[in-house]
């Protein structure tokens, strides 16, 4: 009895370190390719998962722009909005659904994605879509000819963890703080080195004339 407690008990602990180990994100080296996907909404219906090709998938710690191809939305009007949503490292990181086709919805879409990490893995993912001005659109032509309305733009830029930029700010803090005093300081060591040649000088002159 107590042997089959015991591998009861060893067969839950190994379950609660997978899921453990499955909860957490994975390790990246700069330069990776972040497995990503997207799915679609269009007529109140949604698409399943698919997954992005690596060329269009972004690059950890790396700022790049991609060009995702979409499918053509069968039936589309002018009026009809088509969302999409993307997912990052595995669906543990969801972006919120992206209006890119639709009477407020900017063409050619240029979505900004902001991959937040902390080491080696992902912490955070933000979206926002933009509208390209003109300048934009004649650097990127390459980039959305050919099927301008089936094209999203990908910017995926890296950021630090969150925390580490609040040490960062504080590290300046303590420099300007330190930069403030530092005339103050150099004042008040030299007041002492001056006071401490004074005191030897007439330390030796009493000396001399005992």
């Amino acid at each position: 009895m107590k042997s089959q407690l015991l591998q009861l008990g060893s067969r839950l602990l190994l379950l609660v370190l997978l899921v453990a180990t499955g909860c957490s994100g994975s390790e990246f080296q700069d330069g990776d390719f972040v497995p990503a996907s997207r799915r679609a909404q269009f007529h109140a219906q949604r698409t399943h998962w698919h997954d992005i090709l690596g060329q269009h998938c972004p690059k950890f710690g790396v700022k790049r722009l991609v060009a995702v191809p979409l499918p053509q939305p069968t039936g589309l009007k002018v009026a009809d909005d088509y969302k999409v949503q993307f997912s990052f490292d595995g669906d543990r990181h969801l972006t919120p659904w992206l209006s890119i086709i639709g009477k407020r919805a900017a063409s050619p879409p240029y979505v900004e994605v902001e991959l937040t990490r902390s080491g080696n893995t992902i912490t955070s993912v933000t979206a926002e879509v933009f509208e390209l001005d003109s300048e934009d659109q004649k650097e990127h032509a390459q980039l959305i000819t050919g099927a301008p309305c089936c094209t999203c733009l990908l910017t995926c830029l890296p950021s630090p963890c969150h925390c580490a930029a609040a040490a960062f700010a504080a590290l300046l803090l303590g420099l300007n703080v330190a930069r403030t005093y530092q005339q103050r300081l150099r004042q008040f060591l030299s007041d002492i080195a001056g006071e401490s040649g004074s005191s030897l000088a007439a330390a030796a002159g009493t000396a001399k004339a005992d």
